[in-house]
């Protein structure tokens, strides 16, 4: 879908950049310039900066002084050390879900979390993510902390991206449905430490399902 014609330019250039990554066609490991980005998408240098430092924040890039940006090589301590901001992030909203949620967002993350178990019994990893996603989406709206949300998202596509493009373990899927049941019960039983600690643990099983599967695939 087309970007409205009142979307910063520099806005336009980042989610074109993002979708490069995003799919390939920016490979990891690349150098591009200030310059060579700038007449690529007919831009002038300012929303090509801009650009980059959005792309930065979310850990899609990284901008080497005069020298443009780069990819982060996809390897294992890259998603290490995304799942351990991930698992910290994680962990700290859902201790504030289970002080905070209401009744209503209760029942909203109850419907996500069965979407998702049902996504993991036919296999659909697409449907899985999107539920997962929305399972969290409510997860964050009940803990109310628009500041640790903004950190957590700002993470995620890239994370998101790759896990399609891999897919799941044999038992990772199945795995998720039972923790997101954890989480959810914690934070419906009003136990914030037991909400924190499954939190975090399903974080750090997601890390070591994902780096499994990166490893696979680079044999």
């Amino acid at each position: 879908m087309a970007e409205p014609l009142s979307t910063p330019a520099y806005a336009r250039l980042r989610d074109r950049l993002r979708a490069d990554i995003l799919g390939g066609a920016w490979a990891p490991g690349t150098h591009r310039t200030l310059g060579a980005l700038a007449a690529e998408h007919g831009v002038s240098m300012s929303p090509v900066r801009e650009a980059l430092l959005a792309l930065e924040g979310e850990g899609l890039v990284e901008i080497r002084q005069h020298r443009g940006a780069v990819v982060p090589v996809l390897d294992a301590k890259l998603f290490a050390d995304l799942y351990d901001l991930r698992g910290a992030l994680q962990s700290l909203l859902a201790r504030r879900a289970a002080e905070r949620a209401t009744a209503p967002q209760i029942a909203a993350m109850a419907r996500h979390e069965a979407a998702y178990a049902a996504a993991a019994e036919a296999g659909d990893a697409a449907a899985a993510l999107a539920a997962n996603e929305a399972f969290h989406d409510a997860l964050e709206e009940a803990a109310d902390n628009p500041q640790a949300t903004a950190l957590y998202k700002a993470r995620s596509a890239f994370v998101n991206a790759v896990r399609l493009r891999l897919g799941f373990g044999q038992a990772r899927m199945a795995e998720a449905a039972a923790q997101h049941r954890a989480i959810l019960a914690a934070i419906a039983a009003r136990q914030p430490e037991a909400a924190a600690a499954a939190a975090f643990a399903h974080a750090m099983a997601a890390k070591r399902d994902l780096i499994a599967r990166l490893e696979e695939g680079n044999r």
